[in-house]
């Protein structure tokens, strides 16, 4: 292909030193591939060579509908007039074949048949047009699918997340129709685009590394795969400062400049899955991300309104003196604090009633809680619970986070010896005021699932699938793996 790419560029050398008539498209191709054929190469016969591919090759392709309105649009494909004569074809083949380094099977990207239908295009054995269009199609179409989707799954994953759990709430921007017409355009530099969408994360390097050593026998094989997998949903680096909680491992991680300060248990939510669950309710942690950017000591439980719903009203409508027990209090429709007392527990509204958990040694948050920005209502935090951290099962909580040592991750994030002093006294005081402490810089938090993971030797830890998410994962992987 170098050799076509060097007559290429010496023939509009010599157009241009020349001053000559402007060479047609079939021009060019014929003095590249040298073959005569295609001095009658006709636009029109060639763009119905594609619509024929397209019907034939539909069920094939990773986007369908898109290269169909890439195909009737105005401006049409640009694969075979930017790259096919540049080397374009030949660097995306280079990278697609090596895409086995991902775990992923190259054969999903077309690449027999591209290799095919350039190999035939090169072997000057070409006699007729219509087989000459019908080649060139196959490579316009075939290559332009490819693309978008290796780049696609190199940023994004193989699969949407999204579709696959109902509680994935990080931020998820695959490909659309109009990225897939931006990336096609004619200023496409495919080596430098495909270099780009290697994934750059630190983890997703050490893992990839393992694989293509290739001593991973093939249940660890397929664990890697999956965290690879959920690595490119993430879509980035962890940033030197963060907090990394680990749902299956029911673990915490403080971490600063690559390195691992503390780790502690945790509690996450209870699951439904048999296997694993306390209660047969499903509080779930999210997988989700965010900064935490303040706390409060002492702090006020707003009871959630599915907890009220579920379980609070029961004991309080068998015993209204229940919420003055746990130091809990009752605002009605207007906003009033209300004497439980006075109030007919059986009416529809007192659902609508919001319920307060005053600071105190009681208070289901404990003594502080941290907060990141979010509308779902989890954040971390203390608990009075705490012999729940000696048990192996803490998948227990209704999805917030409940952490071991509240202490050594406030100083973690308020990284001032001062506050975080004043923190440890607070939270251990019998007076109970309430404050709120807001950080001048924001630590990333990220709640992640991860039943394989790599140690602080990069060796492989394996954790229980609490919520059962992997077989899920494994099977919607499953058709793209090498």
């Amino acid at each position: 292909m170098r050799n076509l790419v060097l007559v290429y560029f010496l023939f509009i050398l010599s157009f241009t030193s020349c001053q000559t008539k402007a060479p047609t498209f079939g021009d060019l191709l014929a003095t590249s591939l040298d073959q005569k054929l295609f001095k009658d190469f006709d636009s029109i016969a060639y763009l119905n060579a594609i619509q024929i591919e397209l019907k034939n090759k539909n069920s094939h392709l990773f986007n369908p509908r898109w290269m169909s309105e890439i195909a009737d649009s105005s401006r049409g494909f640009t694969w075979i007039h930017n790259q096919l004569l540049t080397g374009g074809t030949d660097t995306l083949l280079h990278y697609l074949e090596k895409s086995d380094e991902h775990g992923v099977n190259p054969s999903i990207f077309h690449t027999e048949e591209i290799r095919k239908a350039l190999n035939r295009l090169q072997s000057k054995e070409i006699t007729e047009l219509n087989e000459a269009y019908t080649i060139l199609a196959k490579i316009e179409l075939l290559s332009s699918d490819a693309l978008v989707a290796y780049l696609n799954i190199l940023e994004n994953g193989l699969v949407n997340p999204k579709k696959l759990y109902g509680r994935y709430f990080v931020g998820h921007n695959r490909y659309t129709l109009k990225k897939a017409k931006q990336v096609l355009d004619s200023t496409l530099n495919v080596a430098q685009i495909a270099r780009e969408a290697q994934p750059k994360n630190g983890f997703y390097k050490k893992f990839q590394q393992l694989l293509i050593a290739g001593n991973l026998s093939k249940e660890n094989r397929t664990d890697v795969l999956m965290s690879m997998e959920r690595l490119r949903w993430m879509g980035q680096d962890f940033p030197d400062k963060h907090v990394f909680v680990n749902i299956p491992e029911m673990k915490l991680r403080m971490i600063e400049d690559g390195a691992i300060k503390q780790i502690m248990n945790v509690c996450v939510g209870e699951t439904e899955n048999k296997a694993f669950s306390k209660t047969g309710q499903n509080h779930e942690t999210p997988m989700m991300s965010g900064t935490l950017d303040r706390m409060q000591v002492n702090p006020v439980w707003n009871i959630p309104k599915s907890i009220v719903k579920k379980e609070l009203l029961n004991s309080v409508r068998a015993n209204p003196g229940y919420l003055e027990s746990r130091n809990m209090v009752v605002y009605n429709l207007k906003g009033q604090i209300v004497d439980p007392y006075t109030i007919n527990w059986q009416a529809d509204s007192v659902e609508n009633f919001k319920f307060k958990q005053n600071p105190g040694f009681d208070n289901s948050l404990g003594n502080i809680k941290f907060i990141f920005a979010n509308p779902y209502a989890i954040y971390l935090h203390d608990t009075p619970a705490k012999q729940k951290f000696k048990a192996s099962n803490r998948a227990l909580s209704h999805g917030c986070v409940r952490v071991e040592d509240p202490a050594s991750l406030a100083s973690f994030l308020v990284n001032n010896e001062k506050e975080a002093a004043k923190i440890a006294t607070e939270i251990k005081d019998s007076i109970n005021n309430s404050r709120w402490v807001k950080m001048k810089t924001g630590i990333p938090v990220f709640l992640s699932y991860y039943t394989t993971w790599l140690d602080e030797n990069n060796k492989i830890e394996q954790f229980p699938d609490i919520y059962g998410y992997d077989d899920r994962l494994r099977l919607a992987m499953k058709k793209y793996l090498n």
